[in-house]
């Protein structure tokens, strides 16, 4: 790998970053969603989803914390928002009666869903032009990317 690589790298993930960052607010059925409550959303749908293989592990403030890669208490903040919204549900751990598990509302789900779909619409727009074994590259390369820097030394999965 040549340096130069790495900087075209660095400077191409600096600017997908910022086409990413969530909204400070989100029309939402009507109303509008804080951002940090969406991000709350996707982390607890995401926590599920990659944990549904093994049987459903319970989702709690600190999985929260660790996938937006913020402080506990500022998970807590946002996760009370998100329930205050009435996006999310908190219920008693059934694992661990000191611990709090998260689950999605119904208008959450759909929040979810609602955005998922605004950000693959996007996608499928910009990448219309390439073909289709390249758009296939370049999600097989990124999910492994994303898999290699969020995961510990050691445990990846490919």
């Amino acid at each position: 790998m040549t340096d130069g690589d790495l900087e075209r790298l660095d400077h191409a993930l600096l600017k997908l970053r910022r086409m990413w960052d969530a909204p400070a607010g989100i029309e939402h059925e009507g109303r509008i969603v804080d951002g940090s409550t969406l991000l709350v959303c996707l982390a607890v749908e995401e926590h599920r989803v990659a944990e549904s293989d093994g049987g459903v592990l319970e989702v709690g403030v600190l999985e929260v914390a660790t996938a937006l890669g913020v402080a506990h208490s500022t998970a807590s903040r946002l996760v009370s928002r998100a329930v205050e919204a009435g996006m999310a549900a908190r219920q008693r751990s059934v694992a661990d009666p000191r611990r709090v598990s998260l689950e999605l509302t119904a208008d959450g789900g759909r929040l979810v869903g609602a955005a998922r779909a605004f950000r693959t619409a996007r996608l499928d727009a910009a990448l219309a032009p390439w073909p289709r074994a390249d758009v296939r590259a370049l999600a097989e390369l990124l999910d492994r990317f994303a898999d290699l820097m969020t995961q510990g030394p050691g445990t990846r999965r490919r």
